[in-house]
C-alpha cells in the first residue's frame, strides 16, 4: 500500500464524507480479519473507513463502496430520527457503523451538540450512568438495528459482528456494543472508535467489563482532538484500550491518559470554532478541532498499517 495524503487542516478539505477519498483501496490485497480475536490494525483500517464512509447520503455510500458491492457486500442505511448508520455484511462478517456529528449541515450540527453538551448523567439499564443524550438517541435507533442484524442472521451464516463511530457516533457505538450484548446476547467481536467523548460513568466502565467489551474495544485519539475530553468533570470516564495518534500520525498504545491531556475549556473552544465554521472561511482550523476529522483517524491508520505496524 502507498500512504493516504493528509490534506491541509482546512474545513472544506477535512469535512466528511471526503469526496476524493479512496475507501478501501486495495481490499482485496488487505483482507478484514474476521476471525480476529483481539488487535488488528488492517481491521482498524477499515472500521475507520466505514466511520467515514457513513457520513455520506445513501447515493454517496452506494458510489463509494460499489467495489465492495460487486464483491459480495450488502450495505444497508438506516435513519432513525436524527440518528443514522449503516450496517454492512458479507459471508463472513457484520459491520454495524454510526455516524457522528453532521458538520456540514449547519442546523444538522447544531442538533446533533445540543445533544453532546447535554451533560446530565442518567441511570441506564446497563446499570450504570450514562450521558442523557447518548442514551435517548441509541433507545431510539436499538430496535432497528437488532432487527437488521438479526435479518441477516436469519440465514444461519455464522458471522463476527463488528461496531465503530467516529464522535457522537463513537459514544453511540459504545452504547449500541453494550445492547449487543446484554440485550441481544451478541457475540461482538470488536468495538473501535475514533474520537469518541466519555459515555459514562465509572459504573457503565464496571458493566461495560461485565458483558465482555472491555478488551475487545480500542479507543483511537488523533494528537490534539478535543471530542475526547468531553463532557468534562470527574463523574465521566472512558472504556476500551487508548491508541494514541501522534503529531507525525505514529500510532502508539497509551496507558496513562494524563499524559496526553490538553488542558482546555472545551465549551469556549466549541463557540469559538462554531463562528469559523459559520464564517466558512478558508483558514486553517485549530488543531484541538482538526484533530478530530475523520479523514485523519483514517489516513493516520491506514499509513501506519502501509509501514507495517501494528501499535
Amino acid at each position: 500500500m502507498i500512504d493516504k495524503p493528509i490534506p491541509p487542516a482546512k474545513f472544506w478539505q477535512i469535512i466528511p464524507p471526503n469526496k476524493k477519498y479512496v475507501y478501501f483501496e486495495d481490499f482485496a490485497n488487505n483482507p478484514f480479519r474476521s476471525d480476529a480475536t483481539g488487535y488488528e490494525l488492517v481491521n482498524a483500517g477499515w472500521l475507520a473507513d466505514f466511520a467515514l464512509l457513513v457520513y455520506g447520503d445513501e447515493i454517496f455510500i452506494k458510489k463509494h463502496a460499489a467495489e465492495l458491492t460487486a464483491a459480495g457486500f450488502a450495505i444497508k442505511f438506516i435513519s432513525v430520527d436524527t440518528t443514522q448508520c449503516l450496517v454492512a455484511h458479507n459471508d463472513k462478517f457484520i459491520v454495524i457503523a454510526i455516524r457522528g456529528t453532521e458538520i456540514d449541515n449547519l442546523w444538522g450540527a447544531i442538533a446533533d451538540w445540543a445533544v453532546n453538551l447535554k451533560f446530565k448523567l442518567e441511570p441506564d439499564e446497563s446499570g450504570g450512568q450514562v450521558h442523557e443524550g447518548f442514551r435517548k438517541l441509541i433507545n431510539q435507533a436499538w430496535p432497528v438495528i437488532e432487527a437488521q442484524v438479526r435479518s441477516i442472521q436469519a440465514d444461519g451464516v455464522p458471522r463476527t459482528l463488528w461496531i465503530t463511530g467516529h464522535s457522537l457516533g463513537a459514544g453511540l457505538a459504545t452504547l449500541t456494543a453494550e445492547r449487543a450484548r446484554r440485550v441481544a446476547n451478541f457475540a461482538v467481536s470488536g468495538v473501535y472508535t475514533w474520537g469518541s467523548p466519555r459515555v459514562g460513568d465509572e459504573t457503565f466502565k464496571q458493566q461495560y467489563g461485565e458483558v465482555g467489551l472491555a478488551d475487545r474495544t480500542f479507543r483511537f485519539v488523533n494528537n490534539t482532538d478535543i471530542v475526547p475530553k468531553i463532557p468534562p468533570g470527574d463523574a465521566y470516564t472512558h472504556v476500551g484500550l487508548l491508541k494514541y495518534i501522534d503529531a507525525a500520525g505514529h500510532l502508539h498504545d497509551v496507558a496513562d491518559e494524563s499524559s496526553i491531556e490538553v488542558e482546555t475549556d472545551p465549551v469556549s473552544h466549541f463557540n469559538a470554532w462554531k463562528l469559523r465554521l459559520e464564517a466558512r472561511l478558508d483558514i486553517l482550523i485549530p488543531s484541538i478541532f482538526a484533530d478530530h476529522a475523520p479523514i485523519y483517524y483514517a489516513s493516520y491508520v491506514w499509513n501506519n498499517y502501509a509501514k507495517g505496524q501494528n501499535s
